[in-house]
């Protein structure tokens, strides 16, 4: 029972520390399935790019990038792959040969629209952070959004048609928000959370732009603020999704108005989402979530358990019938039906 306490507070302690860094990797795989669905791609902080045949879950080929991977996704036909380094690059890597062909520095925490094969990266530039869209098939920039020195990006998405870049800034101290020392006891739960939220002084800005032109579509100001990192932001409809590793997640809808949600699973160690933003999947210490975003109702998976060190899920990749692979600290992946029972799991090495 100690070691297991121990255990736990070891790797409580890790995910702390991961909450004030964006980009540093715990172990593990990211994972991301082409749009035919026949070819799988995994890396992670080993800097092996795995090529994988999804049909019979074998590894085809191994890759050496030389580079720690948090995120990779394809773009819209498959023959190119983006990588997302811990320094904030886009490595575009040919999907027939798997070399990379070229880069793309400062274009951090990646937002696809592969269906346009459109991405969001974020340039944290010091006059002003810098939301750049690039190409998916050769990194080329095709806009970008400006915002204001002293403004910082928290979280940033792409809905599926690449129409609308959805933004959230850093929180900040307001005084016209109330400040409460204590959270009522009759509070539990996102009751609780949603008290904390409003009572904390501070405030976050929310906007919308319109992709083909840089303009604002709509600005509003959130009581919602966290400071939890591995943010993803998807849309359903005209409302805007929150989550991220906390697990205090929150829908946004066009008048700005807040409702915190949270998913089955523990702490969102790995988010994922389907391609058309109609599958969240999310995972935490060997459990997980697949929920349809339209009504948020998660359903709970749990993959077969291993000995030793606990393992947790790092990315998921969503095909197009609906089935869903997590990749793990342990090097697996873990596939998960249409629907979101557990199917198998696979070692990758």
């Amino acid at each position: 029972m100690v070691k297991r306490i121990l255990t736990a507070l070891s790797v409580l302690l890790m995910l702390l520390a991961y909450s004030t860094a964006w980009a540093t990797p715990l172990g593990g795989l990211a994972v991301a399935l082409s749009p035919a669905g026949n070819v799988m791609v995994a890396a992670g902080d080993n800097r092996v790019l795995y090529v994988i045949d999804p049909a019979k879950m074998e590894v085809l080929n191994r890759v050496w990038l030389g580079v720690c991977v948090i995120e990779l996704e394809f773009n819209k036909d498959g023959t190119m792959l983006l990588a997302e380094d811990t320094d904030g690059t886009l490595h575009q890597v040919d999907a027939k040969t798997w070399k990379t062909v070229k880069q793309a520095p400062k274009a951090s925490r990646m937002s696809a629209a592969r269906n346009v094969d459109l991405a969001a990266g974020l340039n944290p530039d010091s006059n002003g952070h810098i939301v750049r869209l690039l190409s998916m098939t050769d990194l080329s920039e095709k806009g970008k959004v400006v915002l204001a020195k002293g403004e910082k990006v928290t979280a940033l998405g792409l809905d599926p048609e690449g129409a609308r870049l959805a933004v959230l800034l850093e929180a900040v101290n307001d005084e016209s928000e109330p400040k409460a020392t204590a959270t009522p006891p009759e509070l539990k739960g996102l009751a609780a959370d949603e008290f904390r939220q409003k009572n904390d002084g501070k405030t976050s800005r929310f906007m919308v732009f319109k992709v083909a032109d840089g303009s604002k579509i709509s600005e509003h100001k959130l009581f919602y603020s966290t400071s939890s990192t591995g943010w993803k932001v998807l849309f359903q409809g005209e409302n805007v999704l929150f989550v991220n590793y906390s697990n205090m997640n929150a829908r946004v809808n066009a008048k700005g108005e807040v409702t915190l949600f949270q998913l089955a699973n523990s702490f969102n160690y790995g988010i994922g989402v389907s391609a058309d933003q109609k599958l969240l999947l999310t995972g935490g210490l060997s459990d997980g979530s697949y929920t349809a975003t339209e009504g948020l109702s998660p359903l709970k998976f749990q993959p077969d358990r291993l000995s030793g060190w606990p393992e947790y899920f790092k990315k998921f990749a969503v095909a197009a019938d609906g089935t869903a692979y997590g990749s793990t600290s342990a090097f697996r992946i873990i596939r998960i039906k249409p629907g979101g029972a557990f199917d198998r799991s696979f070692p990758i090495f």
